[in-house]
């Protein structure tokens, strides 16, 4: 039976549970507000500021210079200050000139854990020495071997941000999985636990994006900053979470759902005030500092009135300023790092709850940082551990799924899918597109999504289900046609051989006393959706079905119904039929078609908000109402298999590329604006700027889909002013007429993924972006007059012009292929595994067949049980391929009979080989497949 606590239970005690008060700790300051005095010596660091882009990658960067000290007479006048170095390049007991940070206090006041970085491109390590400058340890060496081998930008592995827990052993932040951040390719890092020796040093967040500064509740919980953006934008969303020392019971405290501020970060409990944390608001681009302020987590979750904001009293959410690095002494009074005036290097500081403040300390040569007053404090109490190590699973009993949502009839939520967002350790293949180092989507998801599996929901809304540990996961419900009625939008963990209960799917306010009942029976295992499970692909898994079922009215040789092209054809990131159904229509921040939430920056008011149900995804959108009502008997062939699968698409949010594989030549076609400059010169030339012109004779605005790589005669550029083939003779080409005399508006468009052609990097107002009134498409051509026809037939030379421009830059285009086009080779990318994907137990699906140019087409088995694990292909027992991807394309097979071979690793295990062999005919002659 695996150990079970309750999320309510546990996320009260913050406000019922307080460890007992140093009695001493009163006194350690003078409690005049307005002329605070500390009567207890205060340690301090001194360093550069950091100056930067992120909050989240400080370590990287190079400033050396201070170190560690005590100022013995704080009370004191500054004339008469004693100040007394722990360690820096002068003390007896030092690591020399480098980066020293992050000092953390024990409990007893006599030893600290610090970081130190000693070049540029080394490593952060931890170190513990005595508050007397004597004992000094290495805890972690940071230049050694670590989990996965980095591949992101920056140099070194880091630990930082240590913090004493209660039993001895330390909590602190790494970057040692090698994760990276999906818009900055820079190394995450994440929740880590040790020992006091450094041993046993292991993760205890599974989270794809950074982590900020772990202290102590009173209660023994850990209070940390935590970064995610699980379809939300990629800016601002660092709120504030606790989670147990054994990385169970992760539980949202504030501003999970906020746009302002943007990061809490430093995040410390509040003395005698158990109710009140104390933290910085920053900005995400910018260097960690901004305004000191603190939010009484007894009211709402996303509620700003909990917010006092001691700098800029009326604006509480503001997160600008210099400010960093607070301490709370009080409820009404913090010490802190900061600017006595504007300019001036970062001094220690008092502010006070009315926003004053006092100067205790400055350094004209250099900045101070990390004031913690020296006095022993109250350890709090050892939370019991309550994993099972050994264990590689965890179970979720969530009692009741329609808690939380009074809209919604009992009884129509069927189901309960489990969806891993991964994190890439495989490095970007291209620039960065659409603030995303490695092009996923646009402009919508951010990481490649592993659907882990469904369970059904109960009777009585109950769900009990086990999923795999050492992965992000999130929760969506789904009805009984396989619509999402809601999604999580975080994320949580299977905590090794626990089992994790909570009341309902949505819990946004503060803990409710319900008691929490315990899973009865066997948790159910997670089983594969109709389509199966793994990752989706646009291009290999949705395209074909399109092509199946929808194609040949939407952009194939009878015409582009609607207008709306669902050709597989390539655009300069994606393709046609992906853009046209993401596309934003008529406001910026939501893909109507598919429900679709925009996870631009700029629209973080939208993203950022709580959905209720049916809100977004397939639970909101046109194409899903399409796809299961059938569309008028027009969709026949239409598999419950395939209708499904795309449902599952749509609540990707929209992904592309589904998988971290690549190939060498990235995912941007480099030639594509030459040849829409070629083409617009066509245009002239063929008169149509007298529509398609501004004033100046202009022609600006060109949609992606007027263009098709893969079948260029498709192209509407080509088809919209060709004469319609009344005998219907294809060989005259697949003109539409669509072109009508008018002047075409330039800044009108159907197909949106940004606004104004650029992707807005910070929050803006909804209202600042463009709208525009959606027009559907006419059927009627009388109503709009008659049309012209610019190419009266295929033979016109600007027709054939335009027509060449797009064949040439096809062949030019799949002589370097991008990962959706014919023949790519595929260079299988890879996600962190905390816990490697064990290998089945049972054979997997594994083919075999020929292509017209006699390459062999090997593929096997994608899913839950196989995405992450290593591919080695033997052909006649000779290793010709090691891959994470799904398929292998052999160009150098053997004429004759070839044995492949298939053995699939992880972890540095194997299992057996599966086999085939496939017979390599001439051109002319092909043998089926056999297994042997």
């Amino acid at each position: 039976m695996k150990n079970i606590f309750a999320l309510a239970i546990f996320a009260a005690l913050v406000t019922v549970c307080q460890a007992e008060v140093d009695p001493n700790a009163a006194n350690s300051v003078n409690i005049d507000h307005n002329n605070p005095k500390l009567n207890t010596p205060l340690l301090f660091v001194k360093r550069h500021n950091y100056v930067g882009l992120h909050i989240y990658d400080t370590f990287y960067k190079w400033r050396p210079g201070g170190g560690i000290y005590v100022l013995e007479n704080p009370a004191d006048s500054p004339e008469n200050h004693k100040i007394r170095a722990v360690i820096d390049p002068s003390t007896t007991e030092t690591l020399g000139e480098g980066m020293y940070s992050h000092p953390d206090l024990s409990w007893d006041a006599k030893k600290l854990l610090f970081c130190f970085k000693k070049s540029p491109n080394d490593g952060t390590s931890i170190y513990e020495i005595g508050v007397d400058g004597k004992g000094l340890r290495e805890i972690t060496d940071c230049n050694s071997n670590f989990c996965n081998q980095y591949k992101g930008v920056g140099k070194g592995n880091h630990d930082v941000m240590p913090a004493y827990l209660p039993d001895g052993r330390i909590v602190f932040t790494s970057t040692r999985y090698s994760g990276l951040v999906p818009c900055a390719n820079n190394g995450v890092n994440i929740l880590h636990v040790m020992n006091a020796d450094g041993t046993n040093i292991h993760p205890i967040s599974v989270n794809n994006v950074n982590e900020f500064d772990p202290s102590i509740l009173p209660d023994g919980r850990i209070l940390f900053g935590r970064w995610e953006y699980i379809d939300k934008n990629a800016l601002t969303i660092q709120s504030a979470w606790t989670v147990f020392p054994d990385g169970t019971n992760e539980t949202a405290l504030f501003a999970n759902n906020l746009v302002f501020p943007e990061a809490t970060l430093q995040l410390k409990p509040v003395p005698n005030a158990p109710h009140l944390v104390c933290a910085t608001f920053a900005k995400h681009n910018a260097p960690p500092r901004g305004s000191i302020a603190m939010f009484d987590i007894r009211k709402g979750k996303n509620d700003t009135d909990a917010i006092v904001n001691f700098e800029h009293q009326n604006l509480p959410t503001t997160d600008v300023g210099e400010s960093c690095d607070p301490y709370p002494l009080s409820e009404n009074l913090v010490i802190y790092s900061g600017q006595a005036a504007k300019g001036q290097k970062n001094a220690i500081m008092f502010v006070n709850r009315d926003g004053k403040k006092t100067a205790l300390l400055a350094d004209l040569n250099i900045d101070l940082h990390n004031p913690i007053p020296i006095e022993p404090r109250t350890i709090p109490p050892t939370l019991v551990d309550q994993t099972k190590p050994k264990e590689i699973t965890g179970d979720f009993f969530v009692q009741d799924v329609y808690a939380g949502m009074p809209d919604v009839k009992r009884g129509t939520i069927k189901w309960l899918r489990v969806i891993e967002e991964t994190s890439r350790i495989s490095p970007s293949p291209g620039p960065t597109i659409l603030n995303q180092t490695f092009l996923v989507s646009a402009a919508l998801a951010f990481s490649s999504k592993n659907y882990l599996g469904v369970v059904p929901v109960e009777k009585d809304g109950s769900a009990y289900f086990t999923v795999p540990s050492g992965k992000a996961v999130y929760f969506q419900l789904l009805d009984e046609n396989y619509k999402l009625v809601r999604s999580m939008r975080t994320f949580v963990q299977a905590a090794n051989g626990t089992t994790r209960s909570c009341f309902g799917c949505h819990e946004y306010t503060p803990p409710t006393k319900e008691t929490a009942r315990k899973g009865t029976g066997t948790a159910r295992k997670l089983q594969p959706e109709s389509w199966g499970s793994g990752f989706i692909d646009y291009p290999s898994m949705i395209q074909p079905i399109l092509n199946k079922n929808c194609v040949n009215c939407h952009g194939g040789e009878t015409g582009i119904a609607s207008g709306l092209d669902l050709t597989g054809g390539w655009t300069e990131y994606f393709n046609n039929s992906y853009e046209n159904l993401v596309s934003r229509r008529e406001v910026i921040y939501t893909a109507p078609l598919i429900g679709g939430i925009d996870c631009m920056n700029g629209t973080a008011h939208w993203s950022s908000q709580i959905f209720n149900a049916y809100q977004h995804g397939s639970g909101k959108s046109p194409l899903a109402n399409i796809l299961i009502t059938g569309h008028e008997n027009r969709l026949p062939k239409l598999t419950k298999e395939e209708r499904e699968l795309m449902l599952a698409w749509i609540d990707s949010n929209g992904l592309y590329y589904g998988t971290w594989n690549y190939t060498k030549h990235g995912y941007v076609i480099p030639r594509w604006q030459k040849l829409k400059s070629d083409l617009i010169g066509v245009m002239k030339g063929s008169g149509c700027v007298q529509c398609h012109g501004d004033e100046k004779g202009n022609i600006r605005r060109f949609e992606p889909d007027w263009i098709n790589l893969e079948r260029p005669e498709l192209s509407r550029i080509l088809r919209a002013p060709l004469k319609i083939d009344r005998a219907k003779n294809t060989s005259e080409g697949f003109g539409l007429e669509f072109c009508r005399a008018g002047k075409v508006d330039q800044n009108w468009q159907r197909l949106r993924m940004v606004t104004n052609s650029s992707y807005a990097h910070q929050v803006l107002a909804l209202e600042r972006f463009s709208k525009q009134t959606w027009r559907n498409w006419d059927k009627d051509t009388q109503k709009t007059g008659e049309p012209i026809t610019t190419f009266t037939s295929i033979a016109d030379p600007n027709y054939q012009k335009m027509l060449q421009l797009i064949e040439v830059a096809r062949r030019d285009i799949l002589e370097k292929p991008r990962i959706d086009m014919p023949e790519a080779v595929s260079v299988g990318g890879q996600f962190r595994q905390i816990i490697p994907t064990p290998l089945p137990d049972k054979n997997i699906n594994f083919t075999a067949q020929i292509d017209q140019n006699s390459n062999v087409i090997l593929q096997w088995e994608h899913s839950a049980n196989t995405y992450g694990l290593t591919f080695n292909v033997f052909r006649n027992d000779k290793l010709i391929a090691q891959t994470t991807a799904f398929q292998f394309l052999d160009k150098e097979p053997e004429t004759g009979i070839n044995k492949y071979s298939l053995v699939l690793e992880n972890n540095g295990k194997i299992n057996k080989p599966q086999r085939i062999e496939i017979t390599v005919p001439t051109k002319t002659t092909i043998t089926a497949t056999s297994q042997y």
